[in-house]
């Protein structure tokens, strides 16, 4: 599931990240580029008050989805060995896989109708299946021609 975060999420997400990133060694806080760095301050949240304790897990801490994964992409760009990243690498890879191996078992081509014509008998008889319904396309040029064959007693409808 693919989630969209507002301009403000993000805000608050940096705060939270720099907050957080006061308390990591200077060897890896090195790490990141200080436009990095300069970018999150720029854009955080400056009236959003967030504090982290060190005595608790990170896991403990009420600490946003949106700065998990800020610090999961720190990781994986200036912290992680190569072999790390290949590791992480191939598991979203098989990841990706099993959800388009999903998708396409919801969407598959070749028995979507059938899917569709097993989710209909459920509900509705075979009468109402295949019975016809007539539908008349009204759009206003339709309204339009009738009203004036009308006035001009030409009605064919």
């Amino acid at each position: 599931m693919v989630t969209f975060y507002t301009k403000e999420d993000y805000a608050k997400a940096y705060t939270e990240l720099l907050e957080i990133l006061k308390y990591i060694p200077n060897t890896s806080f090195e790490k990141i580029p200080n436009e990095v760095i300069e970018m999150y301050e720029l854009n955080k949240d400056s009236t959003y008050i967030f504090h982290y304790d060190m005595n608790v897990s990170f896991e403990l801490q009420n600490v946003m989805q949106l700065t998990r994964i800020l610090i999961a992409n720190l990781y994986i760009d200036y912290w992680a060995t190569d072999k790390q990243r290949e590791l992480i690498q191939k598991h979203d890879n098989e990841e990706f896989e099993q959800l388009e191996l999903e998708k396409r078992k919801l969407y598959d081509p070749d028995n979507i109708f059938s899917n569709r014509k097993n989710a209909i008998s459920k509900n509705v008889s075979h009468e109402q299946q295949t019975s016809l319904a007539i539908v008349k396309d009204y759009n206003i040029f339709t309204k339009l021609i009738k009203k004036i064959r009308k006035m001009l007693h030409i009605d064919k409808s």
